[in-house]
């Protein structure tokens, strides 16, 4: 049935040099030790549910099936969620279709551009196909006195954990996953991060839910990639995951609950199917989510989504929108506004959605020239990349390519061998250089340090993992307490010398880009990034703004997603009216 065994003969693990007792997974500790850490823990719980967040939270039901009736409404763009007085991950509950930044949007296109700015808003329930919830320590109203493992979001202002069963923004499927996972880690005795100590296992859960035909918005009974996020440095090559076997064991008891036919096997709330299980290694202090080292366990390993015409590929390290019903709207207006035939760059592509939603529109190279290159950063993009790009036709795949390099690195060659420039940045906008290569503007010199990863065979480099001999508990803290003394040390330090001027950086100016470009294309997740980026563009006079819309990606949150196209000076159109 898995990786390790279940015979009686076998009732104990050693991990990290401690006996744990697989019948009730207790760590035979010395009996001093032991009692002063239930003591804490015990005294932590108190705190805890002393808080008002707490006690607030506590009136939330934790019947999945309760909370989901409740949550009904008759208003299409309000929440109508149990937790929305406790929970952080949404700002508003109400007039989802009209929050503080798009007022603010659309006072910018009108005072800027005389122009107006739509947003759609499409469902506001159940959209979210991908999350990432913390896994703490919570009280457990069962049990006077008692402590369990839970799963949720941290409340405003705090770490207090808030338990989410009833989340409804959520695909239905998330939650009963995660109902699932934490009915498992309950019988495998499993610890929560402590992030005040450094120890506990399990830190978060990042769960995908993956549909039928690639489109998991529109499949009720969609099953779910778990990712379970371990506080162990990654393991070796030679000793592979076994070096956590608590960790394997929790995910074969997931994935187990596919079949639940054996004793001892966990029923699946709702019937919820697990698609696959991996794990994340993530021993780093700090509130950091995920580590840059993933395990495949069980199940497949890709997770295929369908967007317009392409299959596309992802696995848990992709970055993947968790509105798929949004980010589909907004491609296809991309893909409008694309000419056929025309050479595309994207930049900050990605796992590739955009471009490879172009590429399935393009037809064979006699009726269509057109041909579509990525650049993105992450070198694993090129394995999900390489897969979606094989389901494209034969006549289409020559013409589609990925580059692995940083957009800034990369920005000269897309702007000078394309007809139009797709950019999708981070929150942060357009950098420098990329900015000043479509402008032909100044921009620091390129750096040395942060290169991409190296190609080999259109490959990425494997990654260099270095064995790291594993820590005392004690040498943790005594290294903690060693940094923060450092950090205080420097601060003095810094406030007594006089403040030196910074040495200059190079600057290296671009030329203006050539002719040939005709036409960017802007998707923007961070608005105040996206001004400055348009003002630098308009007030260059290479560009002239000819369209800009609105998306609402994450309806609850002060966001908006902005679709913006650009013309050049001399040949652009207005296009507002399309």
């Amino acid at each position: 049935r898995g990786l390790l065994s279940t015979e009686p003969t076998a009732p104990m693990l050693a991990v990290g040099g401690r006996v744990w007792c697989r019948s009730g997974d207790r760590d035979t500790r010395s009996p001093r030790r032991a009692d002063a850490s239930r003591k804490a823990s015990k005294a932590r719980a108190r705190k805890r549910a002393e808080s008002p967040v707490r006690r607030a939270a506590t009136v939330v039901t934790s019947d999945v099936a309760e909370t989901r009736a409740d949550a009904s409404t008759d208003d299409a763009f309000s929440l109508g969620c149990p937790h929305f007085d406790t929970c952080s991950g949404c700002s508003t509950s109400t007039n989802l279709d009209d929050f503080p930044e798009l007022r603010r949007a659309r006072e910018y296109f009108a005072r800027s551009h005389d122009a107006a700015f739509d947003c759609a808003t499409g469902d506001v329930r159940g959209w979210r196909t991908r999350a990432r919830l913390a896994a703490r320590t919570v009280p457990d109203e069962d049990a006077a006195g008692g402590e369990k493992l839970a799963l949720g979001l941290f409340a405003r202002g705090s770490h207090d954990l808030v338990e989410i069963p009833g989340c409804v923004v959520q695909h239905p499927r998330l939650n009963d996953a995660a109902a699932l996972i934490a009915s498992a880690c309950e019988r495998a005795g499993i610890r929560a991060y402590d992030e005040t100590t450094g120890e506990g296992e399990l830190r978060y859960v990042q769960l995908t839910a993956v549909g039928a035909d690639g489109r998991a918005d529109l499949d009720p009974d969609a099953a779910v990639q778990v990712a379970l996020v371990w506080n162990s440095p990654a393991p070796t090559t030679a000793a592979g995951p076994m070096t956590a076997p608590r960790a394997i064991a929790l995910a074969l008891k997931l994935w187990n609950s596919n079949s639940a036919d054996s004793p001892g096997d966990i029923e699946p709330p709702n019937g919820v199917r697990v698609h696959s299980v991996w794990i994340n290694w993530n021993d780093a202090p700090g509130n950091k989510i995920t580590g840059p080292h993933w395990t495949h366990l069980k199940g497949e390993r890709f997770v295929w989504a369908r967007h317009g015409a392409a299959d596309v590929c992802f696995t848990p390290g992709s970055f993947v929108q968790a509105n798929a019903t949004a980010f589909d709207a907004a491609l296809a207006r991309i893909r409008s506004f694309v000419f056929q035939g025309a050479a595309v760059s994207e930049l900050y592509a990605g796992a590739g959605p955009i471009g490879l939603s172009i590429a399935a529109t393009m037809g064979d190279e006699e009726e269509d020239e057109g041909s579509v290159r990525c650049v993105e950063v992450v070198g694993a993009a090129a394995e999900t990349f390489e897969q979606s790009k094989s389901k494209l036709p034969e006549s289409v795949r020559q013409r589609v390519s990925m580059a692995i390099s940083r957009a800034e690195d990369a920005c000269r060659d897309a702007v000078r061998d394309a007809d139009v420039v797709i950019v999708d940045p981070p929150r942060m906008g357009l950098d420098p250089r990329t900015l000043a290569a479509l402008t032909g503007g100044e921009a620091p010199a390129a750096e040395a340090e942060g290169a991409a990863p190296a190609m080999a065979d259109g490959q990425p480099e494997a990654p260099v993992v270095t064995e790291k001999k594993p820590m005392t508990r004690a040498a943790k803290r005594r290294a903690r307490k060693k940094k923060r003394a450092k950090a205080a040390k420097a601060l003095i330090a810094d406030a007594k010398a006089p403040e030196e001027p910074k040495p200059s950086q190079p600057m290296v100016k671009f030329p203006a880009p050539p002719s040939r470009l005709s036409r960017l294309i802007y998707l923007s997740c961070g608005f105040a990034a996206f001004q400055r980026d348009c003002d630098a563009l308009v007030n260059s006079g290479e560009w002239r703004l000819t369209h800009a819309e609105g998306f609402n990606f994450f309806p609850g949150s002060d966001h908006v997603e902005t679709l913006a196209v650009f013309d050049r000076e001399e040949t652009g159109a207005a296009f507002w009216e399309g």
